[in-house]
C-alpha cells in the first residue's frame, strides 16, 4: 500500500471524524418552517437517508444481500443491517425551499440544515450494526392572525415555535438461521427425497429452508432528546386598558424508544418455458419486509410562564406582572404504534423496485396524558427505483453507467385533523447515487447521493394552509474494508 494512499485513507478518517463533531450543533438549528409543526412532535422526519430518498422514501424490504458495493445503512428497518458486508459511514444534509399560501397570499421559506451521520459495520457474517444521529422531529412556526372586538377593537395573535426533537440512535440485524438451507442439502431427509424422487416435497421444504436462511431480525434502540419552545402572544395595539399577554412553554424530552424489523427473500434463477427449464442470466430476488415502532411511554418535562406587558415606541417589551411561573413539571407523553410491510424486486445488480405501506395509530397520541383531538389514525404509502446499467464497469468514458438512477412517488393521508380536514402529504422524487472510488475496487468505494422531492402537504379548504415545497437531499457514502491488516501491500 503506498505512501499516497496511505495519507488519503488517514485524511478521510478525519473527515469524518470532523464531520460527526459539527453534526449536533447544526442539527439544532431549524429544518422546517411548516405552520403544522405546532401541533404534537412538530413535523416528523422520515428515518431515511439520502439514498432512499431519490426512490421516494422506501425502505421496508430495502436490503442488499450478496449485493456488490457500494452498502447503504437502512436504520428505518433494523432487519436491513444483516446485509452489511463493509464498515460504511453515512453523513447528509438537506435543503427545503417552501412557498406557504393561503386564499389570498403566499409567502417563500428556506431552511438548509445538516441531517444526519451514522457508522455501520459487519459482524462477521452474522450481521450487521449501525450507530448514529438524527432528527426524530422539528418544530419552526410563526403564525400572525387579527380579530376585530366591538368592545376591544383589535386583537393581534402571534404563534411561534422553534426546536424538535433529535434521535441518538444504536441497532444492529442478524441471521440467525443462516445455515438452515445448507444443513438441508447436506441432510439424510434431502438424500432420501431425491432419492425417492419426491420433488414436489423436496422443492417445498427447500424454498422454506431459504426463506428461513435468509431472515434476518433487527432490533434499534433510540435516544430521544431535545427542547420544543411554544410562544404566544396577545396584543391590544390600539387598547390603553388592556396590557398584553404572553405565554411561554417548553417541552423537554428524554427517553429511550425502541423499534424492530425483519426481512427475508427467495431467489428465481430459472422459469419453465415450452423448451423446459430455461436459466436466468440474471436471477431476480424477490424480498419481504417488516417493521414496527413499538407504542412507548416516555418522560417529560413542561415548563410553563405567562406574564402581562406593554410596548414602547421601540417595540421592546416591559413585564408588569406574571401570571404563572410553572417550572419543570414532569409527565408523560405517549407516543403510538407504527408498522408496516413492503416489496422488493431485485433484477441482477441493475434494477430493484421497492414499494411500501404503512399505518401508524395517532389517535392514540397522548401529551402529558392528555388525548389530543387534532390526531388522526395514518397511513403512508410510497414506491421507487433504482437502476444502474453496470456497477463494475471500469474507464471514464463509461461512468455514466456506473451512476445509480432513483425514481419514486410518496403519500401520506397525514396524521394531523384539523377543522375536520386531514392535512395529507405528498410528493414525487428522484435521485442520483455518483460512485467516487478512493482506492481498490472491492474494499474503498463511495458514493454522492443527491435526492430532489417536489410535493404538497396540507390544503386551501376551510381557510387552512397550503405548502409547496423542493427538498434537496444531499448525503455521503463512503465503504471501507476496517478491522483488517493486509499481508501483501
Amino acid at each position: 500500500m503506498n505512501i499516497q494512499k496511505d495519507k488519503l485513507r488517514k485524511r478521510f478518517l478525519v473527515l469524518c471524524l470532523i464531520l460527526i463533531s459539527i453534526i449536533p450543533p447544526f442539527h439544532a438549528q431549524i429544518l422546517t418552517s411548516s405552520p403544522y409543526s405546532r401541533y404534537g412532535f412538530g413535523e416528523l422526519n422520515l428515518p431515511t437517508f439520502a439514498s432512499s430518498a431519490g426512490f421516494g422514501g422506501s425502505f421496508i424490504a430495502y436490503q442488499q444481500e450478496d449485493s456488490i458495493a457500494p452498502f447503504f445503512i437502512n436504520v428505518a428497518n433494523p432487519a436491513g443491517l444483516a446485509g452489511l458486508r463493509l464498515s460504511t459511514f453515512e453523513v447528509g444534509g438537506q435543503g427545503q425551499f417552501t412557498t406557504i399560501s393561503n386564499q389570498t397570499a403566499s409567502i417563500k421559506k428556506k431552511n438548509v440544515n445538516f441531517s444526519y451521520g451514522t457508522i455501520g459495520f459487519p459482524l462477521k457474517r452474522i450481521g450487521g450494526m449501525a450507530f448514529g444521529i438524527m432528527p426524530y422531529s422539528t418544530v419552526g412556526y410563526k403564525i400572525n392572525s387579527t380579530e376585530e372586538d366591538a368592545n376591544i377593537g383589535t386583537i393581534n395573535y402571534v404563534f411561534q415555535g422553534d426546536g424538535g426533537i433529535n434521535k441518538v440512535f444504536l441497532g444492529t440485524g442478524i441471521k440467525p438461521f443462516r445455515r438452515q438451507a445448507l444443513k438441508f442439502y447436506n441432510s439424510a431427509l434431502a438424500d432420501t427425497l431425491i432419492k425417492h424422487q419426491q420433488t414436489a416435497k423436496y422443492k417445498r421444504i427447500k424454498f422454506g429452508k431459504q426463506l428461513l436462511s435468509e431472515l434476518s431480525i433487527g432490533i434499534i434502540g433510540n435516544y430521544l432528546f431535545g427542547t420544543i419552545n411554544n410562544t404566544t402572544d396577545v396584543i391590544y395595539p390600539g387598547s390603553i386598558t388592556y396590557y398584553n399577554a404572553k405565554r411561554q412553554r417548553a417541552t423537554q424530552v428524554n427517553d429511550f424508544t425502541c423499534n424492530g424489523g425483519i426481512q427475508t427473500h427467495f431467489i428465481i434463477d430459472s422459469v419453465k418455458s415450452k423448451q423446459g427449464k430455461r436459466v436466468l442470466k440474471e436471477k431476480i430476488k424477490i424480498g419481504f419486509g417488516a417493521f414496527v415502532n413499538t407504542p412507548m411511554t416516555i418522560n417529560a418535562k413542561q415548563s410553563t410562564i405567562i406574564y402581562n406587558y406593554s410596548l414602547d415606541g421601540f417595540g421592546n417589551e416591559t413585564p408588569k406582572d406574571t401570571a404563572l411561573n410553572s417550572q419543570n413539571n414532569a409527565g408523560n407523553i405517549t407516543l403510538p404504534i407504527e408498522f408496516g410491510f413492503g416489496l422488493s424486486v431485485k433484477k441482477g445488480e441493475r434494477l430493484t423496485v421497492l414499494v411500501d405501506a404503512a399505518m401508524t395509530q395517532w389517535k392514540d397520541f397522548k401529551y402529558f396524558n392528555t388525548p389530543s383531538t387534532d390526531f388522526r389514525n395514518t397511513y403512508r404509502v410510497s414506491a421507487g427505483l433504482n437502476y444502474v446499467p453496470n456497477k463494475i464497469i471500469r474507464g471514464f468514458s463509461n461512468y455514466h453507467k456506473r451512476v445509480q438512477y432513483r425514481l419514486g412517488v410518496s403519500y401520506s393521508d397525514g396524521y394531523l385533523d384539523i377543522k375536520n380536514t386531514a392535512i395529507a402529504n405528498a410528493f414525487v422524487s428522484a435521485g442520483l447515487g455518483l460512485p467516487v472510488g478512493f482506492g481498490r475496487l472491492d474494499d474503498e468505494i463511495g458514493m454522492v447521493n443527491i435526492a430532489v422531492q417536489y410535493g404538497k402537504n396540507g390544503t386551501l379548504s376551510n381557510n387552512l394552509l397550503k405548502e409547496d415545497f423542493i427538498r434537496l437531499v444531499v448525503g455521503f457514502t463512503f465503504n471501507k474494508r476496517w478491522f483488517i491488516k493486509y499481508k501483501y501491500d
